[in-house]
């Protein structure tokens, strides 16, 4: 304007960047028929989005005939340039380069992990949202990039130190928050200050204010370039030889703000605009100079000092860094996830583990309170009493996935003054574990009642041997009673007498009944047993089958004091019953190339603690090689055998009732030697 003194610029200020409402811009197209009614002017300059769509709109109204040139416009589409407008406007478009300052913002910090874009919603700035967001999306594979234009400016420090480490700010336009409050220019330029990460930002006029650079447009040069063209259209210029500009950005730094972030200027790229150059040391610190030298004797030996303890502070970060480094091992090789938090609920700290689970980067979890982060899950963990020296188990339903069971502990860890300073959570995932042990359980119970399937069809055989003797004698009092009435008339007494005698048979065939029954129904939980009174019930049943076989059964026992041991009974009954049988067909085996006596012999006696029950026969024999291999799954010495016989017996003595079950060599025979606990109290 200097070189053109014969003409007067006026301006009018649309205000914007501080209200928008639709009735807003009805009323100053009310203001503007007036004040330009009767005025005309040579050009028409308009800056920014609203200003341009306004003149668009309203430009055969207000200015007709009248060149105009606009500058400072975004998202500039040819298509709004109707065939009316193409004779009257031209500008200057500005274009900024989103893509090129995330490069620079990796470039100058390689270790990156969040790029934080700064905007509001006012149309300024909606208009470049969508290129902002489509450039944006050619890093997601490297860093995060987040878009953010709902900001409450007065909560900005809380959000800015929310972002994790390795952080950069990129500051495109910010007028209004989310609340509509309009923020002042110098709060923009403290918060650049104050900022703890850099910022970047697209605009050359945020440059010396606390911005670090960026790839930026230049107004100042837009505006010229628009002036120029103003003023060739005034001097008769056609219009169609001056095309819409599109300026390019430049590379601007501020050096101030580099050092405060420790960037060298030969990192930025060249070529590039540097403002606050470098001064020398000298220059900037004479006064500090010139005193150096005079007390430099006493520098030289606080240099001295200062270089011992840097030598001591490296060591001890090296040793710190080291020991870091094994924590960091330790703490992502424990099969269980760990995270531990401060007093306030947020959390400091978690191994990978539980990233894993929660599906979560550790930047979003660290710093978080614990409900935002697990809310699923932090019910439960509540409910675990802390310092307790038993795990407990909880269920947990995470999100798309199964239902989870994890072991789970809480303790206190203590601050440097020893004073409760958070809690300290491990999670052991035992979903496999638990799902292995109801297995394995189905499994045991299943080789059980196999085991005493297989024993069924001998003790039935059995019993029939035993009621074969209480038949004979119902059969002998039957033919009896028929020959008494021939005699005579059976008085009361007599029929009482014949009553008795047949239900004594009756109720002897009951009990061996109710024997059989007991022997075959499974235990359901651990008991106080007699060991003495489970073997003479189980021998109630087998003894007929000893005695067919021609073989004696013995029981000797030390002491008359009742054994009483603690388990199930009918499954121990079983490992008895197995036991016996083996004798028994051992027996009858060698008898088939030997002659034998037939005995097999049961000794009981106890100690302070066990109960100990020996059980030897005179039979063929264990073979040395034999005397481990006998106890496992489908191994039999027998033609016919399953294996399943004393494998159950050790699987019910040793797993289920906690004891000891072992095969010996004897001169004569085999024996088997049991151990289990004695009841709770029985000295």
């Amino acid at each position: 304007m200097k070189k053109y003194p014969q003409y007067e610029l006026t301006t009018e200020y649309m205000d914007s960047k501080k209200i928008e409402s639709d009735q807003y811009f009805e009323e100053l197209l009310v203001l503007y028929r007036k004040k330009f009614a009767h005025r005309h002017y040579k050009a028409i300059l308009v800056a920014d989005n609203y200003a341009y769509e306004f003149a668009l709109k309203y430009h055969e109204e207000l200015f007709p005939n009248t060149p105009v040139v606009f500058c400072g416009v975004e998202n500039f589409n040819p298509i709004d340039i109707t065939p009316y407008h193409k004779p009257y406007f031209t500008g200057v478009v500005e274009y900024k380069d989103i893509r090129k300052n995330i490069e620079l913002i990796q470039q100058l910090f390689p270790a990156i992990k969040m790029v934080y874009i700064m905007s509001d919603d006012a149309y300024s700035s909606l208009v470049i949202k969508d290129q902002i967001i489509e450039e944006s999306n050619y890093f997601k594979d490297k860093f995060r990039v987040v878009f953010d234009n709902e900001i409450d400016f007065d909560k900005i420090d809380e959000k800015i130190n929310k972002l994790p480490r390795h952080s950069a700010i990129l500051f495109t336009s910010f007028y209004r928050d989310i609340n509509g409050k309009y923020v002042p220019y110098h709060k923009l330029q403290a918060f650049f200050q104050r900022s703890k990460f850099p910022v970047f930002a697209i605009n050359h006029i945020h440059l010396n204010e606390g911005v670090l650079g960026g790839f930026v447009v230049n107004p100042y040069e837009q505006g010229s370039l628009a002036a120029k063209n103003a003023f060739a259209l005034i001097q008769g210029r056609d219009i169609h030889t001056l095309p819409v500009q599109i300026p390019r950005g430049t590379y601007i730094f501020d050096n101030h703000v580099l050092r405060k972030f420790g960037i060298p200027l030969s990192d930025v790229p060249s070529p590039s605009e540097v403002i606050n150059g470098v001064e020398s040391f000298y220059e900037k610190h004479q006064k500090f100079v010139e005193n150096a030298f005079a007390l430099m004797p006493l520098l030289l030996l606080l240099t001295t000092i200062l270089i011992l303890n840097v030598i001591k502070r490296i060591s001890f970060e090296k040793e710190l860094l080291r020991q870091n480094k094994l924590d960091y091992v330790l703490l992502n090789n424990i099969q269980s996830a760990i995270f531990w938090k401060a007093n306030d609920g947020k959390i400091l700290g978690c191994n990978d583990l539980l990233c894993e689970i929660l599906e979560r980067e550790k930047y979003d979890i660290i710093g978080k309170h614990v409900q935002e982060v697990m809310p699923t899950i932090c019910d439960a963990i509540q409910e675990v009493p802390l310092d307790n020296l038993q795990s407990a188990e909880i269920e947990i339903s995470i999100p798309y996935r199964e239902k989870k069971i994890f072991s789970t502990r809480r303790t206190y860890y203590t601050d440097e003054k020893n004073h409760e300073a958070g809690v300290v959570t491990i999670l052991t995932d035992i979903t496999e574990k638990k799902r292995i042990d109801t297995e394995r359980k189905r499994h045991e119970q299943f080789v059980i009642q196999r085991s005493k399937q297989s024993e069924v069809g001998e003790m039935i055989a059995s019993i029939a041997h035993q009621w074969k003797t209480p038949l004979v004698e119902i059969s002998a009092i039957a033919q009896e009673l028929i020959y008494k009435r021939r005699k005579k008339s059976l008085d009361e007494e007599d029929t009482q007498k014949f009553v008795e005698d047949i239900m004594t048979q009756v109720k002897y065939m009951s009990n061996t009944i109710d024997d059989f029954r007991q022997f075959i129904k499974p235990s359901t939980k651990q008991t106080t047993f007699n060991v003495r009174e489970a073997i003479d019930s189980l021998l109630n049943v087998l003894n007929h089958s000893v005695k067919y076989n021609y073989i004696t059964l013995n029981i000797l026992q030390e002491g008359s004091t009742p054994l009483l041991a603690f388990g199930y009974p009918n499954e121990f009954k079983q490992c008895v019953l197995n036991i016996i049988n083996n004798a028994k067909d051992s027996i009858i085996k060698k008898r088939e190339t030997k002659p034998t006596e037939g005995m097999i012999n049961i000794e009981l006696k106890s100690d302070e603690n066990h109960i100990y029950l020996d059980i030897s026969d005179d039979g063929c024999g264990i073979e040395k090689k034999n005397l481990e291999s006998i106890f496992d799954p489908f191994i039999s010495t027998k033609e016919n055998g399953d294996g399943f016989g004393l494998y159950m017996a050790r699987l019910i003595i040793e797993d289920k009732m906690g004891g000891k079950i072992i095969a010996k060599q004897k001169e004569n025979g085999a024996q088997i030697s049991i151990r289990v606990n004695k009841a709770k109290g029985d000295a």
